[in-house]
C-alpha cells in the first residue's frame, strides 16, 4: 500500500461530479514540488509543494485542482491559447506577460550548473561553460535568465551544444547515461537526487549558480475572465494571511541542505 503523508498532502485523480468548477493546473514529476507517486491500484497521486498549494487555492475558490501531466513547454504554449488555465514555478519576463497574469512570488528559484566533479574550477561561470566541451541538457521552454539568453544569441557554437528535452526525467536519465556531460537543474531538486541515492555527491556537483528568481503562478489571461482571477487573488491572499504559504515552505523546503 502507498503511505500517504497526510489528507493534505494529497492529490487524487477523481470524479467531480459535486464540484462546481474545476481548475486545470500543469504538473510533473519535479520533487520536492510535484511528486508522482503510484497506488497499487493504478492511482495516480500528486504530493509535494505545488500540488498541496493548487489544492489549497481550489478548496478555497469552491473548486477541483485537476492536475494535468504535461511537459513545461507545451504546457507554456497551452497557457497562451487558453487550453490550459496555470502554471507553477514560472518566471516573469515580457513575452510571458503578454499571455499571463502573475500571482506571487511563490518561492525563489535557483538554477544550479551541473556537471562532472573535475570540472570544479574550471566551470564557474557562463563564459567558462560557453567554452567547455561537452553536451548540455535543459528543459525546453523554461526561462534560465537573460544572461544565458544573451549568451546563447551571441554564441551559436555554445547553441549546438545543447539538447532540449521536454521533462526533468528525461533530463536525468541522458545525465546517467552520459548522454551529456551538463545539466540545469533546481537546488532544491539537486539535493533531493542526493539524499535518495539518484545522483552521486562524489561524481556529479553543482559548479555554479546559474540564475536565481522568484517564480509565480502563471494564470492564463484567456482561460480566465476577471470575475474568476479575482477569487484566485483573493484565495492567494488568504493562503498568505493565514499562514498557509510559510508552513507549505517550511513543510517543503526546509528539509532540504541547499549547496
Amino acid at each position: 500500500m502507498l503511505r500517504l503523508l497526510s489528507p493534505l498532502l494529497v492529490l487524487l485523480w477523481m470524479p467531480f461530479q459535486s464540484v462546481a468548477c474545476v481548475l486545470q493546473m500543469q504538473a510533473q514529476h519535479f520533487p520536492p514540488r510535484f511528486i508522482k507517486l503510484e497506488s497499487t491500484t493504478g492511482e495516480v497521486v500528486w504530493q509535494g509543494f505545488n500540488a498541496e498549494l493548487y489544492q489549497q487555492l481550489a478548496e478555497r475558490m469552491g473548486c477541483k485542482a485537476e492536475l494535468l501531466e504535461i511537459p513545461f513547454g507545451r504546457a507554456m504554449q497551452m497557457l497562451a491559447d487558453g487550453e490550459l488555465g496555470m502554471m507553477s514555478n514560472v518566471s516573469k519576463n515580457a513575452e510571458r506577460a503578454e499571455f499571463a497574469h502573475f500571482i506571487g512570488p511563490v518561492s525563489t528559484e535557483r538554477t544550479m550548473v551541473v556537471g562532472e566533479r573535475s570540472l570544479l574550477g574550471l566551470v564557474g561561470n557562463l563564459q567558462q561553460l560557453a567554452e567547455v566541451d561537452g553536451q548540455i541538457g535543459l528543459m525546453q521552454g523554461v526561462f534560465y535568465g537573460q544572461a544565458f539568453a544573451d549568451e546563447l544569441e551571441q554564441n551559436p557554437q555554445l547553441q549546438e551544444r545543447l539538447a532540449y528535452v521536454g521533462t526533468s526525467q528525461q533530463k536525468l536519465d541522458l545525465l546517467l547515461r552520459g548522454r551529456i556531460q551538463l545539466t540545469f537543474e533546481d537546488s532544491l531538486t539537486l539535493q533531493q537526487l542526493y539524499q535518495q541515492g539518484v545522483l552521486d555527491e562524489q561524481e556529479l556537483v553543482a559548479l555554479f549558480t546559474l540564475y536565481e528568481s522568484p517564480v509565480y503562478l502563471a494564470v492564463s489571461k484567456a482561460a480566465f475572465d476577471k470575475e474568476r482571477l479575482h477569487q484566485l487573488q483573493l484565495a492567494w491572499q488568504q493562503l498568505v494571511a493565514d499562514g498557509t504559504l510559510a508552513g507549505l515552505q517550511q513543510r517543503y523546503f526546509s528539509a532540504v541542505e541547499l549547496p
